[in-house]
């Protein structure tokens, strides 16, 4: 299992309240555009994962646990962070 550092929480936690556009690469290789607006916990089966939760670029709801984020690139100009490397 991987884990996310404590520093990257106050970016995850900027982010999802500035709502800014992102580019999320996962450890998986794909790649998704998106805003996100909160950070919930997901249960899977009795484990409990961090994820954010928003909406993709065509608007569609999405749900992306952290452990599986390998890098977020922030597309707002004036953005207080502009990557975030995760792995």
């Amino acid at each position: 299992m991987t884990l996310i550092k404590c520093e990257h929480y106050d970016y995850i936690e900027i982010m999802c309240l500035q709502q800014y556009q992102v580019k999320i690469s996962l450890r998986s290789g794909v790649e998704l555009v998106g805003r996100f607006s909160q950070t919930i916990i997901v249960h899977q089966g009795e484990t409990k994962h961090e994820a954010i939760s928003g909406v993709t670029q065509q608007q569609q709801p999405i749900t992306i646990l952290l452990t599986d984020i390998k890098h977020i690139d922030v597309l707002n100009e004036h953005a207080i962070f502009k990557h975030l490397q995760l792995d």
